[in-house]
This record gives structure tokens, C-alpha cells and sequence, in this order.
């Protein structure tokens, strides 16, 4: 008997926690980062947008990322997977080309990159 009063309690919380969570907006990008200086800022404020769905501006800081850190995968992941979204396979395979070489360099597995390009050209 104390399971069932238990259980009906903890959904209760579970519920609440689903409300609350979907009730959580994205922070706005240009408020956390009015003015990003280095590749990481431009990163994050790009997830951000991308994440909101305002692929210009995630595009555009993620080619700041990129420009500041060249050899850093991760803003040409970000390309790859805002060009994928604007269904612009060519440009997303040819970042994620990019990231795979980079990776590789480093030493870093490149399966999950290798997935990626697959599924863009299953676009083509």
C-alpha cells in the first residue's frame, strides 16, 4: 500500500519537472555574449543561435570561430551542422571533411564525423 502512495507523489514531481523544463527558454545569444573576442565565446554564442534557429547568425559565428582558431574542429562542426540544416549538403560534407582531417591529426576517432558525411550525401 505504501508503494501506491508513493508512486502517484512521485509523478506528481516528475510532472512538474517536465513543466518546468519545457518552460525554460534558450538564454538570448546577444545578451550573453554582446561582443565575443575569442573562438570560444563565438562557439558558444553560435550553439546558441543555431539552437533558437537563426541559422545566418550561427553560421556567421561559427566562421569567427573558425577564423580565430583554425585548427580547432569544433567551428567547422558547427558549419557543418548549420549547413546541413539550411540543406546545403555539398558545404556540409566539405566541413566535415575538415573536421575529420583535423581530428585525425590529433588523434581524436572520427566515426561519429564519418556518420555525418554519410548522411549528407544521402542527400545528394
Amino acid at each position: 500500500m505504501r508503494f501506491l502512495i508513493i508512486l502517484p507523489s512521485s509523478l506528481l514531481v516528475l510532472v512538474a519537472i517536465a513543466i518546468i523544463g519545457s518552460n525554460r527558454r534558450t538564454p538570448d545569444p546577444q545578451t550573453l555574449y554582446p561582443a565575443p573576442q575569442s573562438s570560444e565565446e563565438f562557439l558558444e554564442r553560435g550553439e546558441l543561435y543555431e539552437k533558437a534557429g537563426d541559422y545566418d547568425q550561427a553560421l556567421s559565428d561559427y566562421e569567427q570561430a573558425v577564423q580565430l582558431n583554425p585548427n580547432d574542429s569544433d567551428g567547422y562542426l558547427g558549419q557543418g551542422s548549420v549547413l546541413s540544416a539550411l540543406n546545403r549538403p555539398d558545404a556540409a560534407i566539405e566541413n566535415y571533411l575538415t573536421v575529420k582531417e583535423i581530428d585525425q591529426q590529433n588523434g581524436v576517432s572520427t566515426r561519429i564525423v564519418e556518420y555525418l558525411i554519410d548522411k549528407e550525401k544521402e542527400k545528394l
